[in-house]
């Protein structure tokens, strides 16, 4: 009886807590916004000697968006910031210009000092040549732009016939997974590792890894062009090679990809899940280092993709973006390891469209939070913009 009542009380604890914690938004600006260009999707790391480290994705703007699946121009695109986000360096192609039709990247900084940067970079043939070498596997466009109108991210259109092969003149195959090596601080990426994903269509991943106690590193990705499953690749060797690839979610009537993982000082790692079914962040756990995983299990948080940071009280924050109006970036806290979430603190609501978010976070030496998202301003630019929020 004493322990259920001891339990009953510090349930009662968090949940006021989260109640009445409030989110203070100290500043908000635009990072990076390119009149004739389209730039989303950011992951935010910090590297081992306190260098922020942004990268996203970057494509001409076109008359209708299409997001990484639908065109072959996207490119990720990097920024360094040596006094935690208050400047930036111009952005730079990383890891060259090479590696262009990629879906959004995500960026692990290990501890002594190297940065991967992990990506899948989709096979793309000019329409012509798909159309002469009659290969059965391609996506043509009628096809491309059907998947582009049920996305859940953009305000519905209609495209087909002609009108979809003047927006999207290009085939996709396959694809490539790879993880690129930095060890100069994210400046330039040498070495690429190849990542064999069989029997998996593909290995797409936009937070980056775990770095597990041991050394390992423990890469979460999700089934692209699918995008209902997920499983991991685990590296030994700072990344330079992969282990085959484990499953480690996926579940009939839900569709889960776009996973954000983190290791909590319990030594567990978490990972949230998007789910394009239910639009409902799920989460997965191990804690034997990713040997087995829970089942996933609704989070309650209807907002997406999540970004997850420890927090020195013990708390964890998770950013995403919501779709639903009003648009907006918002912040869920968990104070028991991610086994139940606060309600949502809303850090802005007056983003004009559902094209938004994938916001990503760090935390400044003086306790302040750095968020950055993407959005669309009043000129109608999809741009990289941050906040500067304080929680009390």
């Amino acid at each position: 009886m004493c322990c259920a009542r001891a339990s009953r009380f510090r349930d009662r604890a968090m949940l006021t807590r989260r109640a009445t914690t409030k989110v203070h938004v100290s500043e908000r600006r635009a990072l990076h916004c390119e009149t004739f260009a389209y730039c989303a999707h950011p992951h935010l790391a910090v590297a081992a000697d306190g260098t922020f480290l942004l990268v996203f994705n970057r494509a001409p703007r076109r008359s209708i968006t299409l997001h990484p699946p639908q065109d072959p121009e996207y490119r990720n695109v990097l920024m360094r910031s040596s006094d935690e986000g208050r400047s930036w360096s111009a952005p730079a192609v990383v890891p060259d210009y090479d590696w262009s039709g990629v879906e959004c990247a995500g960026l692990t900084a290990l501890r002594d000092g190297r940065i991967l940067l992990n990506q899948w970079r989709f096979e793309w043939l000019p329409l012509p040549l798909a159309r002469a070498i009659e290969r059965h596997d391609l996506v043509m466009p009628d096809a491309l732009m059907r998947d582009l109108v049920v996305s859940p991210e953009l305000d519905v259109f209609a495209a087909g016939g002609e009108a979809a092969h003047q927006a999207c003149s290009s085939a996709r195959g396959g694809g490539v997974c790879a993880v690129h090596c930095s060890d100069d601080g994210g400046r330039s990426f040498c070495h690429t590792a190849r990542i064999d994903i069989a029997p998996f269509s593909g290995g797409y991943g936009m937070r980056g890894a775990i770095e597990l106690p041991d050394g390992d590193i423990l890469l979460p990705l999700s089934d692209v062009p699918h995008y209902r499953t997920v499983f991991t690749v685990r590296s030994s060797d700072r990344g330079a090679r992969w282990s085959k690839p484990q499953l480690i979610a996926k579940g009939a009537g839900h569709a889960f990809e776009e996973p954000a993982g983190l290791l909590l000082p319990s030594g567990r790692v978490l990972v949230i899940l998007r789910d394009n079914v239910s639009r409902v962040l799920h989460s997965i756990a191990s804690d034997d280092h990713g040997a087995n995983w829970s089942a996933p299990v609704p989070t309650g948080i209807e907002a997406y993709p999540a970004h997850l940071l420890a927090l020195p009280s013990g708390v964890i924050a998770c950013a995403a973006g919501r779709r639903a109006a009003p648009f907006g970036i918002v912040l869920h806290l968990s104070d028991d390891d991610g086994h139940s979430w606060g309600p949502p603190l809303t850090l802005i609501d007056d983003l004009p469209t559902k094209d938004l978010g994938y916001p990503t976070l760090a935390r400044r030496a003086n306790g302040e939070l750095f968020v950055v998202y993407y959005a669309r301003d009043a000129e109608g630019v999809t741009g990289i913009h941050s906040l500067t929020v304080r929680l009390s």
